[in-house]
């Protein structure tokens, strides 16, 4: 997709009402119910032929690293990664798309232990709109196995706002990604890293690019 495309979805959800994805939030029979499931790497989604992300592999943004920081006190290393999924090669240099939550040995987030979430106050965007997010024809809920109770309507309002300005902010970065990658950047060369890579990658988070030594 291209920029004036997305800068058009941009103005399109700003002049909606968050009121507008209430009914499609409440009759999913959703809400979160803190079991976890979505911290675990559950399946892969397959993105090309040669990449499986695992289902737990969380873009962030740069605003979502700095508050669990904030809320935390650890540093920007110990809460995000590059995201290994989604990089690009000039032939010179690596260059990651954004940055993932950070997840251990085993697969699952960091900061899911004895089954919560211990950053559950300053989770990021993504974190705080799942299952929800907004597809083509409005609101759609993504595979999720825990528990349903469905949302109180003032609930499923707050949560229509916060996708509403989840998809803003994502569409945005989006923008501010491609400006940052110019002509690198081709779904066509998409490529993950190997697994256990060692060596510098440029990440691109729509704020800056900085370089990571893995």
């Amino acid at each position: 997709m291209d920029t004036v495309s997305l800068r058009g979805r941009v103005e399109s959800l700003i002049h909606a009402h968050s009121r507008d994805y209430v009914p499609d939030i409440r009759k999913s029979g959703f809400s979160c119910a803190r079991c976890g499931w979505c911290c675990r790497e559950n399946f892969s989604i397959r993105i090309t032929e040669d990449i499986l992300r695992p289902s737990n592999a969380i873009s962030i943004f740069p605003d979502d690293i700095r508050r669990i920081m904030k809320g935390t006190g650890l540093k920007w290393d110990d809460v995000a990664q590059p995201d290994i999924y989604s990089c690009l090669s000039d032939g010179d240099n690596i260059y990651a798309i954004g940055w993932l939550l950070r997840r251990n040995d085993a697969g699952e987030c960091v900061f899911y232990r004895d089954d919560a979430c211990t950053i559950y106050e300053f989770r990021p965007m993504i974190c705080r709109c799942y299952p929800f997010f907004m597809g083509e024809r409005g609101v759609e809920v993504m595979h999720c196995e825990g528990p349903r109770k469905v949302l109180a309507k003032e609930s499923a309002e707050r949560m229509a706002l916060v996708l509403k300005r989840y998809e803003i902010k994502k569409l945005r970065s989006y923008i501010s990604i491609m400006a940052q990658l110019g002509d690198k950047l081709s779904f066509a060369n998409l490529r993950m890293l190997p697994r256990g890579y060692e060596g510098e990658v440029f990440v691109c988070d729509g704020e800056r690019i900085s370089v990571q030594r893995l």
